[in-house]
């Protein structure tokens, strides 16, 4: 049941985040502290594995993709993202952080390759587009693959 919690409102803030990174390109603070609040409090009570793998997973997740962020001024990852990935990273663990990350950067180049093949000469090295609704479609898949094993 405290997964299926954390699952559900990882994924309901991800909405929120991905309807304000496609309108505003912002991803605000509190989706973030809402969800790293609910992490906390639920892994409190409910943990498959030992609390420092949640711990570590959240605080290394931000400490690499937050110097990442600032080498490459935020061109190739934005800070909201970072908090994102830091939240899920928190809430999930390791394994299953693993798999949403790699999975939203698959989406992601798909769809950058799709819209490249359509639009080549809109597209370059310098476009940008919202992530949040790769971090959210990877989360839900994920979620939904985890609860059919």
């Amino acid at each position: 049941m405290a997964e299926h919690i954390i699952y559900l409102v990882l994924i309901l803030l991800l909405i929120a985040a991905t309807v304000t990174d496609l309108k505003e390109r912002l991803i605000y603070d509190r989706f973030v502290v809402i969800g790293l609040m609910t992490a906390v409090v639920v892994r409190l009570f409910h943990r498959p594995e030992p609390w420092w793998n949640y711990l570590l997973t959240g605080l290394g997740v931000f400490i690499v993709l937050i110097i990442f962020a600032a080498f490459t001024d935020e061109r190739s990852i934005g800070g909201g993202d970072v908090k994102l990935f830091a939240m899920i990273g928190l809430a999930v663990g390791w394994e299953p952080f693993l798999l949403i990350f790699l999975l939203s950067h698959v989406l992601a180049a798909l769809y950058v390759l799709g819209w490249k093949l359509i639009q080549w000469k809109n597209v370059s090295g310098k476009s940008e587009f919202p992530f949040a609704p790769f971090i959210l479609t990877a989360t839900v898949l994920i979620y939904g693959l985890f609860w059919l094993w």
